[in-house]
Formats: structure tokens, sequence, C-alpha cells
């Protein structure tokens, strides 16, 4: 006769939302499995990023004490406007950012994710890897009670399931919370590379004057070739972690390899320099939901919860998804508390989570942003033409030496009229207002 698993609670993932649900459940006294497919918890997520220690002050007020693997304290942040010869750089540097701990790290997912696996583990919670769930399992009235894995026997029972599975939202499908895979538009490709380079080189470069210190930095413009997107430069203790991100509909309809996209960004006269001697150490790819606060999934039905990428939570403008994530992590799992407390697992009881989301800034900052996908759609050309506006009024700037200044700003004007139309600037603004302010 089979056994049969029950647990107080199932999380299906093991990035930052399912690993936040599983130890705020474990840590109640809830029996808690958490199932990840990856060989380790982890393994898939190849990303060099940003984590704000906010939210795992919130999950964990202690943390710093525990010791986490973060790489650099971010020291200096900004924005750098890429034209095909020229940059225009505005960044911030504080001695703000220097307190310990800091605001935000840089942070490898391969080294974090597991790290803060292992706290949900020593909080009670069954960690159990390299398990596919194949499908969530519902009763007669389409509740759900538990989930399939591709182990033997691999059935796995519990009154509250938290579905943390990612961009790829296959299990979240199958239950009717969204209605089907996320068009080309709403989706975003990042590639990214880490290249492996001395300390004392990477803060030579920077600016960093040692490993307390390290910079994060956003670039627009002919990083994506003018088109809507994003390019980065991260700052780590031994690399640099260099990438690319665009939606998926850019990559289609440009016919565009990201592998080459990357390259060229590599090798503008900008950013070379930065990784001359520098050695490829890892190159992997991977997806970001960009469906907006309005096309988000439903995150709660009877007996399921769902949180992190699966359900949308991305803030791309803000670089903010990881803190996003667990945050709602945590906020799934204190529902599932008190639902246990109450004996109800219903959608009703449930839609506790959604409420705690809408309440904090995790869904009122995505309400706000809701549009900017929407913009960068209808106004493909803004990346482009206001990066390389602005580095050629730059250029015009500080080279107009010898005559008038208003003439000099008469070219200005002229510069401007040759791209886009008073009333075609004016448009693009009031657009972007519009996306800014929900």
């Amino acid at each position: 006769m089979a056994t049969k698993h029950t647990f107080d609670a199932i999380v299906v993932g093991g990035g930052p939302a399912g690993t936040a649900a599983a130890l705020t459940m474990a840590r109640s006294g809830l029996k808690t499995i958490l199932i990840e497919r990856g060989n380790f918890v982890g393994a898939k997520n190849f990303f060099g990023g940003v984590m704000y220690t906010h939210a795992i002050a919130d999950l964990l007020p202690d943390f710093w004490e525990r010791t986490p693997p973060f790489e650099r304290p971010l020291t200096e942040q900004g924005y750098w406007m890429l034209a095909p010869d020229s940059v225009v750089r505005m960044t911030h540097k504080s001695e703000h950012y220097k307190h310990e701990p800091a605001d935000a790290y840089t942070v490898l997912r391969a080294q974090f994710d597991p790290w803060l696996a292992e706290q949900a583990s020593k909080a009670g919670a069954l960690v159990v890897t390299r398990t596919a769930v194949l499908r969530v399992l519902q009763d007669s009235k389409g509740k759900v009670i538990g989930v399939r894995t591709d182990r033997p026997d691999g059935d796995v029972y519990a009154p509250i399931v938290i579905i943390a599975e990612g961009v790829n939202n296959l299990l979240t499908q199958r239950l009717g919370l969204i209605k089907n895979d996320l068009p080309p538009r709403f989706v975003a490709l990042a590639v990214k590379e880490y290249i492996s380079l001395p300390a004392k080189d990477i803060q030579a470069r920077f600016g960093l004057t040692g490993a307390n210190e390290g910079a994060a930095i956003d670039i627009f413009g002919d990083a994506t070739m003018g088109l809507p997107g994003t390019a980065f430069l991260y700052t780590d203790k031994a690399g640099i972690s260099i990438g690319v991100g665009m939606l998926l509909d850019e990559f289609i309809q440009h016919k565009l390899r990201p592998y080459e996209v990357l390259a060229r960004f590599k090798n503008h006269p900008v950013i070379q320099p930065y990784l001359e001697g520098g050695k490829p150490f890892e190159y992997g790819a991977h997806l970001i939901p960009e469906t907006g606060y309005d096309r988000m999934p439903k995150l709660a039905a009877d007996g399921v919860m769902v949180a992190g990428d699966a359900a949308g939570m991305v803030d791309a403008l803000h670089r903010e998804g990881t803190n996003l994530a667990m945050t709602a992590g945590r906020m799934a799992g204190l529902t599932a508390i008190k639902a246990h407390q109450a004996g109800d697992f219903s959608a009703t009881f449930l839609n506790q989570y959604r409420q705690d989301l809408e309440n904090s800034f995790v869904l009122k900052d995505m309400k706000q942003y809701r549009r900017m996908t929407d913009f960068l759609d209808t106004t493909p050309h803004f990346m482009g033409t206001y990066a390389n506006f602005l580095n050629d009024v730059a250029l015009r700037y500080f080279t107009a030496h010898g005559i008038p200044k208003r003439d000099m700003e008469r070219q200005i004007v002229g510069m401007l009229q040759e791209r886009r139309s008073f009333f075609g600037v004016a448009q693009d603004m009031v657009k972007l207002l519009r996306a800014m302010r929900g």
C-alpha cells in the first residue's frame, strides 16, 4: 500500500518567494515541505543582481548575524544614457550607503538561495530538491488538496499549497488562475554574463575604495540598440555581472539573437574598458514576467495561493523583483498560518493575502506602474531618441566655446526638432507621466 505523505502546507518552488513562505510557516510550527526541481535550491537561478535588505529584515530580523552571502554593498547607484560613441552618466554616491547592513547588496542567487533555504530548514521546513511537481491535486469540488510529484509514491497532501514556480507558471495555468502563456510582448529575456576580475581592478575601474563599496548601474539607449530594454553593470567581489534585457517581442520582431546583443554591448567603447582582461566565467539567460498589475493571475483560490514571478510580481523600472517575491512569500505564509488557526482554507479566507499585498508596497507599486509596458510598446523610439539626444546636447554644451550661448541653445533646440517635433515630445512626456502615475 502506498504511503500517504501529509503536511500542513506545501510550497512549490525554492526561489525567494517560496522559501520565504516555507520559512514563515515552519517557524510558526506548521509542518511544511518545500519542493524544488533543481539539483539544489538556487541551481536554476543565474542571477547577478541587487538584493534589498528591507525584505530580508522583515523575514529574518536577525539576518545580519546569520552571515548572508552578499557580494558588495551598493554605495553608488544610477543610470547611464548610452549613445553609439558616448555616455551621459547620472549616479549617486553617499556615505549613507556605508552603514551595516546596507540598504542593498549585489548578490549571486546560486549562493544566496541555498543560504535562505538553509534558514527555512533550520526553522523546521523539509526542503526536497530534484523533484518536479507534475500537477496540483484537487478534490471533487475543485479545492486544492496537494500535489503530484515525479517520485514514486509522489503524491503529497496538505490543506494549503503555495505556488512559487517562477515565470513558467504551468501549475497556475492548469488551475485556471491565469488563462494561458504570456505573449512575447509581456515577457522579457535577460541574458547575462559573469566576468571574473581581480578585486583591485574592479575597484580601480569603478572608483571604489575597497570591498566594502559596490556599484549598480542601469544603462539605456544604445545598450539595447535604441529599443525598449535595459542593460546593467553590477560589481561583485571578484567579478562583474553584465547583461541586457529586452522584451521577447523585440528579439522576435527585429530578428535579434540575444547573445549577439550582449556581445555588441560588451564591445561598446564606453563599456569595453570595464571588462578588459576579464575572464568569462558564466553565461545564462532568464525569463522575466512583464505582465503588470492588470494582467496578474488570481492570487488565491480554494486551498492555494500564488507568489513571486508566477504571479508576475516584478517592478522592472526600479529593478525590483526579489524583494517583492520575499515580501509576497512571507505574506502568503502568514495567511496560511491564519487559515490553519481558523480552519478555513477557502478562497474567500485566503483572499486576505491579496488584501495584505494591496496594502503593501508590492501591489501599490505594481498598480502605479501598470502601464509602463504599454508605454514602451507604443513609444518604441523613446530609449534611442532621448538617450542619443542627451549625449548630443552634452557634447554641444561642453564644446560650444567661442560662440554666443543663445546660439548654442538654438542649436540644441534644433537638434531635438530633427529627432522629434515639439508636439511629439509633448506627447511622449504625457504618455510617460501617465505610465508612471498609474
